[in-house]
């Protein structure tokens, strides 16, 4: 028997608290979204089959507001509720890297990226703070807010490109470039000093720069007597090599600041001609 039939003032209140509710998300300035499934995914399948069954079973968008149409660029007159959630939301290696991050989370999950389709066309990167119903082992539905990260994303990659071509063009510098914290330990340095010392990079990060370098009076000392902005100093000294020699070098050596008050210093050697001369044991 259905309950509701002879309860009018249960359906009343539920009828009342759907209105509510669907006003809240209307009047949201966040993108709220909700997808169902009309074929439940079974989570319990290896990964293969629910990645298969979560993008290939029949599903639907339901109760989408009005800022998730503006999102996708819908146009007027159009109810986001009726468009394919596979248009907008199609299967690619990012997304199923999405839903990846989602069964590792159990569904409860904030900022996963993923890649969608606006009505127009055109790709969006977006994050998801998504939650989900799962009974027995089985998704029913899914909902969550997204966030439109496009201009980040577009960001972030111009900043990996011009980073990668700053990092081509000291590979190709000769001499070689250390990068030094206000710790005095060595946080990064090019090919070159590989190639004129024979250290490994990765052998030396971390090193104490007076280890390796030798100043009268020691590196750290001299290099906090400058500051950002100033010019470089030219400085005579001797730098290590791996097999235990010691090269005479000219240090050009500036300060730069490295957020929060703190500073790097920049140091770049030209050995001197003639072989090294051998450290007294």
């Amino acid at each position: 028997m259905n309950q509701g039939a002879g309860n009018p003032g249960k359906l009343r209140a539920l009828a009342r608290d759907v209105d509510v509710l669907r006003g809240i998300l209307e009047a949201s300035r966040d993108a709220c979204w909700c997808i169902e499934y009309e074929e439940p995914v079974d989570l319990t399948a290896p990964e293969a089959e629910v990645l298969r069954q979560f993008f290939e079973n029949v599903s639907f968008w339901r109760l989408c507001n009005e800022a998730m149409a503006r999102l996708y660029k819908l146009p007027a007159g159009l109810d986001f509720n009726e468009q394919s959630v596979r248009f907008h939301f199609s299967r690619s290696p990012a997304n199923e890297e999405f839903v990846r991050q989602l069964m590792a989370a159990d569904f409860n999950l904030d900022n996963a990226p993923s890649v969608d389709t606006r009505h127009d066309g055109t790709t969006m990167h977006a994050e998801n703070d998504v939650r989900a119903d799962i009974r027995e082992g089985r998704l029913h539905r899914m909902w969550g807010l997204v966030r439109d990260v496009s201009a980040f994303k577009r960001t972030e990659q111009a900043l990996t490109r011009r980073v990668d071509a700053m990092l081509d063009v000291l590979s190709a510098v000769p001499d070689p470039i250390l990068v030094i914290g206000g710790d005095g330990l060595l946080e990064a340095a090019n090919p070159a000093l590989t190639q004129a010392l024979g250290w490994g990079i990765d052998a030396l990060l971390g090193t104490a720069i007076d280890d390796l370098c030798h100043v009268e009076d020691g590196f750290v000392s001299l290099a906090r007597r400058m500051r950002p902005g100033q010019p470089g100093h030219l400085v005579d000294l001797e730098v290590d090599d791996v097999h235990g020699g010691r090269h005479r070098a000219q240090m050009h050596l500036a300060a730069m600041e490295a957020g929060s008050g703190e500073h790097r210093w920049v140091a770049t050697l030209r050995l001197q001609p003639g072989s090294p001369r051998a450290v007294a044991s």
